[in-house]
C-alpha cells in the first residue's frame, strides 16, 4: 500500500484556479500533485523562483504554472497558485 510522505493544501486563490482548470488541465495538475504527496521535488521543469517570490517554486506544465512551497519539517506542500505564465508572477 503506498502511503503519502506529503500532505497537499491548497490557498484559496489556487482553489479558486483549480475549479476553473478544463479537465485535460486539471488531470495534469494531478498528476503534478501526486509526485509532490509522494515528496517527489526533483523534476527538470522545477525552478526555485527569485525576488519577490524567493522561498516559492515553480512546476512549468507548458504554459500553466503550478507555484508551490515546501515545509519540509511538516511535510507539508503549499499550492500558491495555478495560472498560465503570464499570470504567474504578477500574483
Amino acid at each position: 500500500m503506498s502511503r503519502n510522505v506529503f500532505e497537499v493544501r491548497l490557498t484559496s486563490q489556487a482553489e479558486r484556479a483549480y475549479k476553473h482548470l478544463t479537465p485535460l488541465i486539471r488531470k495534469r495538475v494531478d498528476r503534478v500533485l501526486e509526485q509532490f504527496e509522494q515528496g517527489n521535488f526533483q523534476h527538470p521543469n522545477i525552478r526555485a523562483l527569485t525576488g519577490p517570490y524567493a522561498g516559492s517554486l515553480r512546476y512549468r506544465m507548458g504554459d500553466w504554472r503550478v507555484v508551490f512551497s515546501v515545509d519540509h519539517k511538516s511535510q507539508l506542500v503549499w499550492i500558491e497558485a495555478i495560472t498560465t505564465r503570464g499570470g504567474a508572477y504578477g500574483r
